[in-house]
């Protein structure tokens, strides 16, 4: 696995050695990355379901303000903190190991709001709607959610009416969808 594009282009980056976590291809990542454009740009990311951080780094690379990591395995935070110290952007990050709930309540201690979100927690959670939901007041107007799924899984719209959805393209086994706050 490689950042893609910008400052860091074609550096690797270590993946987790668990079966536990689900990896994005970079063909995923890439058109992922080509739909969001120069949203990029300055923004303030979450990576609430980290991993590796392939989703935040490739961010940072392409010119983030900073990204804030959460995941609640070590074994994760250690991939994180190793691919982190390699591309030498510690002063660009936040970190955090939570069980996603507790790293939802946290955000009250950011003093940005979110730009972007990417979302991509393990399939048997099903809580799209719910975390969707819970992060709109830490949400500047107009950011957007990158969500990843399994693609059987269908959002119930009637539960996230504060968005609008851009964009829905199916990879394989996974569905991208990218969210606007409105």
């Amino acid at each position: 696995m490689r950042i893609i594009s910008g400052e860091f282009k074609s550096r690797l980056l270590k993946m987790v050695p668990s079966n536990d976590t689900r990896e994005t291809s970079d063909k995923v990542r890439g058109a992922v990355f080509n739909s969001l454009g120069e949203s990029i740009k300055d923004a303030v990311i979450l990576d609430l379901f980290a991993g590796s951080g392939s989703y935040g780094l490739e961010s940072i690379s392409r010119g983030a303000k900073y990204v804030v990591f959460n995941d609640v395995k070590q074994i994760a935070i250690n991939t994180l903190n190793e691919n982190i110290a390699n591309l030498g952007v510690i002063d660009r990050v936040i970190l955090w190991k939570h069980d996603y709930n507790i790293a939802l309540k946290k955000l009250s201690e950011l003093k940005d709001k979110l730009d972007i979100v990417f979302l991509d927690p393990p399939y048997k959670l099903d809580i799209y709607e719910s975390i969707s939901n819970q992060l709109i007041p830490y949400l500047n107007d107009d950011a957007l959610l990158v969500l990843e799924m399994d693609k059987s899984r269908t959002l119930d719209l009637e539960q996230i009416k504060a968005y609008t959805i851009l964009k829905e393209k199916v990879y394989g086994s996974k569905k991208i969808l990218i969210l606007s706050k409105h």
